[in-house]
């Protein structure tokens, strides 16, 4: 019996986290104010920092290693010990890293080697992905908003370039342009080497994404699989998701749909000066079979 792969992609998402140091203090992720099409300004720059968002953008571009099924909740890696995975089955991979670009509602190939797992029920899932994010976005605001290269206007995007954000008040400081008219974005990739811009964290959690029961956990590694002791320690990103609905496989199960949702997966908010930024936010997958 052949055994087929769709790869479809939504607003949805699996794993990534937006860099800003109070972001998941409540576990949970703060949606855009969004009224036919246009951005609520005042949600993500009012008083000179604080304020963030997370939505959908044009393109989100990740470089993905290993993805795992689970039938019980893996270990979380420590300083000592990478993720325990005695539960888990990989079922793809890519020793070289494939780049995947998701946007809303279209199908991409997924390069790498597939296998199928075992027949049980899987309760979780894990993706090693690297730290970089790339994000295109164009967007109109409801009030003039401040981008980083010192202009100002209803319409922004993001701007061509590579920065990092860090610990150490490490953040982007020229991810975003904004005018008068409509713009079209760059591509602005972010390196993540903390999930706090002020001291060191190498792990957070976001649960309800999206408004459903999935709930996931990120841990920034180094090259040992270990959990990270500083930001030059980081090499990737190791995330887990527990499923809003389990994934079964029987002898009947001959197709496995893998879908993204990056509806939250960008982040925007203020860098302190009133200036717009660019981000990584939450990515979430969601299986089922036939």
């Amino acid at each position: 019996m052949k055994f087929k792969v769709i790869i479809k992609i939504y607003t949805f998402l699996f794993l990534i986290f937006a860099p800003v140091s109070s972001l998941f203090a409540d576990s949970h992720v703060d949606s855009c104010t969004i009224t036919n099409g246009v951005f609520s300004a005042a949600q993500v720059i009012g008083d000179g920092g604080g304020e963030y968002c997370a939505s959908a953008p044009e393109s989100y571009e990740i470089v993905a290693y290993e993805m795992y099924l689970c039938t019980a909740a893996p270990t979380a890696p420590t300083t000592s010990s990478s993720m325990g995975l005695d539960n888990c089955f990989k079922n793809w991979e890519s020793t070289s890293g494939t780049t995947l670009a998701l946007q809303q509602n279209q199908t991409i190939d997924m390069p790498g080697t597939m296998s199928r797992p075992p027949n049980g029920t899987y309760t979780h899932g894990v993706m090693l992905i690297d730290n970089t994010f790339g994000i295109t976005m164009a967007m109109q605001f409801d009030g003039a908003v401040g981008g980083q290269d010192g202009t100002s206007g209803v319409f922004c995007a993001s701007v061509a370039g590579s920065e990092t954000m860090g610990s150490g008040g490490n953040i982007p400081s020229a991810s975003s342009t904004c005018g008068s008219s409509a713009i079209t974005p760059g591509k602005f990739v972010e390196t993540l080497t903390s999930f706090n811009s002020g001291a060191f964290d190498a792990d957070v959690t976001a649960d309800n994404l999206n408004g459903t029961s999935a709930s996931i956990a990120g841990y920034l590694i180094d090259t040992d699989g270990n959990i990270a002791v500083n930001d030059a320690d980081v090499d990737k990103l190791i995330g887990t998701l527990v499923f809003a609905s389990s994934v079964n496989f029987t002898d009947a199960t001959t197709t496995l749909t893998m879908s993204f949702n990056v509806g939250e997966g960008m982040s925007l908010y203020d860098d302190g000066s009133d200036q717009l930024t660019f981000g990584s936010g939450p990515f979430q997958a969601i299986l089922s079979t036939d």
